[in-house]
């Protein structure tokens, strides 16, 4: 139910629009037992499950898959709302409105809440958060980069000094 005082609460959160959108881009068995709200620890925990259940089944690979979609992005989400059909009804007019809410942003605070909007979608359909792409600084202190820099650190030294 949306808040007259703050209508952006709850704003693309639905249990049904969530349920469209894993039914359309990672299968209709992984939309059905979908919650709304929550941090996305049930996605997780149900990808644990399915693995283990599927350990010896063959499985086809999911749209997402397909196209190598690892994060929910605002044109996804329009997409899937996008779907249903009314003769009369402006979709291009929606398409852009719903667009514009995520793309078209006055400042940073907003911009900070769709970041968080949609890495709440990343975690409820692909169970990870799409800021776990790792920043630059934390892939170089990463033991095995650290572990290549002390290496040539170590064959520089050695190939300086006299034998």
């Amino acid at each position: 139910m949306a808040k007259p005082n703050d209508l952006e609460e709850g704003l693309f959160k639905g249990k049904i629009l969530l349920q469209t959108y894993k039914a359309v881009f990672t299968s209709s068995s992984s939309a059905k037992d979908v919650e709304g709200d929550g941090d996305g620890a049930d996605i997780i925990q149900n990808n644990r499950c399915a693995k283990k259940s599927f350990n010896a089944l063959k499985v086809k690979k999911h749209v997402a898959n397909i196209i190598n979609m690892e994060k929910v992005t605002p044109r996804s989400i329009t997409y899937i709302i996008c779907q249903s059909v009314d003769g009369d009804f402006d979709y291009v007019q929606l398409w852009q409105t719903i667009v514009d809410f995520f793309e078209r942003l006055p400042g940073q605070e907003d911009q900070h809440r769709v970041d968080r909007l949609l890495e709440w979608w990343t975690r409820k359909v692909f169970g990870r958060s799409c800021c776990d792409d790792l920043s630059q600084t934390a892939k170089e202190n990463m033991s095995v980069n650290v572990l290549a820099r002390q290496r040539a650190a170590h064959d520089d030294a050695a190939f300086d000094s006299p034998s």
